[in-house]
């Protein structure tokens, strides 16, 4: 079951963010043609670019914690055995889900506050808090792949278990 929601929101976010590049990039060279060639501009290209990297960025935040991407500090797993490795990776995820959550109470009601003000962006004319909106939805998925991790350590933590029990 973990692993088809994990399948499902590798999906969704892969195409995500393959999405909003490749509108970036397009959004981008529309503009830079029709500036040099048809001395005409788009207002809202630089913002619509701006927000959909700001967009790809905090969703590729929750691929690059299932792809190990983070910078972590390895020194000290290098040199322990591997069941101590993995209580060590184990309180690693568990704070990292503490800062996510933490980062949720913080965002939520601060994005409620500029929904309710309703500031909107100066070429696009669309809510502000849309875009302050990714970092929440990238929180909650990087919370979602840290208990996938976490599930996952403790599982083959229960293996190790099992089978030094069976080789003794």
């Amino acid at each position: 079951m973990l692993k088809k929601i994990e399948k499902i929101i590798n999906y969704i976010e892969e195409y995500f963010i393959f999405g909003s590049l490749l509108l970036m990039v397009l959004i981008v060279f529309l503009n830079v043609i029709g500036r040099f060639i048809f001395n005409f501009s788009f207002s809202w290209s630089e913002e619509a670019a701006r927000y959909l990297m700001i967009w790809a960025t905090f969703i590729a935040a929750s691929l690059g914690v299932k792809k190990g991407a983070h910078i972590t500090l390895d020194i000290l797993t290098i040199y322990l055995p591997e069941k101590m490795n993995r209580i060590v990776r184990a309180i690693s995820y568990i704070l990292s889900m503490v800062y996510c959550i933490l980062i949720l109470f913080i965002g939520i009601p601060f994005i409620m506050d500029m929904a309710t003000k309703g500031q909107l962006s100066p070429a696009l004319q669309m809510p502000i808090h849309f875009v302050y909106l990714s970092i929440i939805v990238g929180t909650v998925l990087m919370f979602i792949r840290y208990i996938f991790l976490f599930i996952d350590d403790i599982i083959h933590m229960n293996k190790i278990e099992k089978s030094e029990i069976l080789a003794d």
